[in-house]
């Protein structure tokens, strides 16, 4: 089961790699092309359109996933209740556009908001019956459509927005994405629709749990950007939107694809102690894999900026140093939903996200409006240290895995990534020197490999100290780079 899962996981992830640097070549085309205000203005409207997404998220695939065997009502249930949320998505937010353009005195965003709620009709209406693919650990399709889809939604926002050097370019490669993918998914696995909801009562349970959850951690997720535009102006708000989606890149390319192979896996453990270790390993091989990117990220925040970005987007550096060092909080908890699904104990994750959200809004709120940009970044800080220390409280809970056991495994990362961290020092002062912008480069780039060393001496150096097993991190590499698995990578 090891294996199948590296297996599958390379594939998912390699999959999301590959679209998020798609994703990332067109954030950079788009940034010479567009300014920070454009780029503002598509983030506010985009808030309220992923807030409104993620409540009325349907777990119907991984409802699927844990039924040994799906009919043709199943599939036709979920299908229906697909079509039923993306009406009533696109209705909502038709209807919330002016208040909202009102709320944010920003007329533009009727429109917008219209426009862009497209995207999530588009992204829930994928045939159901491409979840026997996952069950299968097959996602080779998968990879297809998202390179697919990346390609043309970069060839529609970079061609739009050299023709109209408007930010309506950025709304049309974001629903040009979805629209193929769902094109595509009928072509994968055929359904004919007949609508139904004949099988509802296999998914009523997980899906009100998950609703509950769904409202909590998407207003958790959203929560500075729905704030922040009243603290600051549009242009300051572009500069924090940016930064956000950088750092987020890692999560989306590595963490999201990995939810499918641990739901698959974790259902196979047989044993809550069982449970515990897989949930350890998968959380050893989320901080090997997103620790060292979001530290490297943070150590060339200038390079990154000046290189990539250009000089209209300086203040967004001041950023980029700091929210993906925040966000190294969040990556050893990372399987908690997949674990809560598997165990069918939804009610954990939403125990957690009201709490993730009680701390955020009341740290956010009284931090931003007191210190504005400098308060949110330190908000998200304190929110995510409690997050994480709730989040072992319910592990524990959950499976019976004790807080030391936890510890010690969170302990064993903390030498490779302090070492590696070393190297941010000496990143955030060479900038107040006149080096010239090649020496520049070539020394922030010398620090990042030195610091990459740092981190693989500092797993030696903690494997050799512990006198442990062979770590789970040692596994993963070398199924990463076994011969068979060169193609996936």
């Amino acid at each position: 089961m090891s294996d199948r899962t590296a297996r599958a996981s390379i594939w998912t992830v390699g999959s999301k790699l590959v679209s998020k640097a798609i994703d990332l070549v067109t954030l950079l085309c788009l940034a010479r092309m567009l300014g920070p205000s454009d780029f503002g203005l598509v983030a506010m409207a985009m808030t309220s359109v992923l807030i409104t997404e993620a409540i009325f998220e349907l777990p119907v695939g991984a409802a699927l996933v844990r039924l040994p065997d799906i009919t043709k009502d199943m599939f036709d249930t979920a299908l229906t209740l697909g079509i039923l949320r993306a009406i009533f998505i696109s209705a909502l937010l038709c209807l919330l556009a002016y208040p909202l353009a009102l709320f944010y005195q920003e007329p533009k965003l009727t429109a917008l908001v219209c426009v862009l709620s497209l995207a999530p009709v588009l992204r829930g209406l994928r045939s159901p019956r491409m979840i026997l693919f996952t069950k299968r650990l097959d996602f080779r399709p998968d990879f297809v459509m998202d390179l697919t889809a990346k390609l043309t939604s970069l060839i529609v926002a970079a061609g739009a927005a050299w023709m109209t050097g408007s930010y309506w370019a950025i709304a049309a490669g974001t629903i040009a994405g979805p629209a193929l993918t769902v094109s595509m998914s009928y072509a994968y696995s055929p359904l004919r629709p007949h609508l139904t909801l004949k099988e509802l009562h296999r998914f009523a349970q997980m899906i009100g749990w998950n609703m509950v959850s769904q409202v909590l951690q998407s207003l958790n997720w959203q929560l500075e950007k729905l704030l922040l535009p009243r603290f600051v102006d549009l242009a300051s708000f572009g500069h924090y939107s940016v930064a956000n989606d950088i750092t987020g890149v890692p999560f989306q390319a590595i963490v999201q694809p990995l939810f499918r192979p641990f739901l698959v896996a974790f259902a196979h453990m047989g044993t809550t102690e069982k449970l515990g270790e897989a949930y350890l390993k998968a959380s050893s091989a989320i901080v090997l894999l997103v620790a060292p990117v979001l530290l490297l990220i943070s150590i060339l925040s200038d390079v990154v900026v000046d290189v990539l970005l250009g000089p209209s987007w300086t203040n967004t550096a001041y950023l980029l140093r700091y929210l993906p060092l925040i966000a190294i909080l969040a990556l050893p908890t990372i399987p908690i939903p997949s674990l809560a699904m598997t165990v069918n104990r939804m009610h954990f994750v939403t125990i957690k996200n009201m709490s993730d959200l009680a701390s955020k809004a009341v740290l956010v709120i009284v931090l931003g409006y007191v210190a504005g940009m400098q308060g949110i970044v330190v908000a998200q800080a304190l929110a995510a240290t409690i997050s994480l220390i709730v989040s072992m409280l319910i592990i524990k809970s959950m499976i019976g895995l004790s807080l030391m056991r936890q510890c010690k495994e969170l302990t064993r990362h903390f030498l490779p990534m302090f070492l590696m961290g070393l190297f941010i020092i000496p990143a955030v002062y060479i900038r107040n020197y006149d080096l010239g912008f090649v020496r520049f480069t070539s020394l922030a780039c010398l620090m990042a490999a030195m610091s990459i060393i740092a981190y693989l001496a500092g797993i030696v150096l903690t494997f050799k100290m512990t006198n442990a097993r062979r770590p789970a991190e040692y596994d993963l590499l070398v199924r990463l780079f076994k011969h068979k698995f060169r193609p996936a990578v």
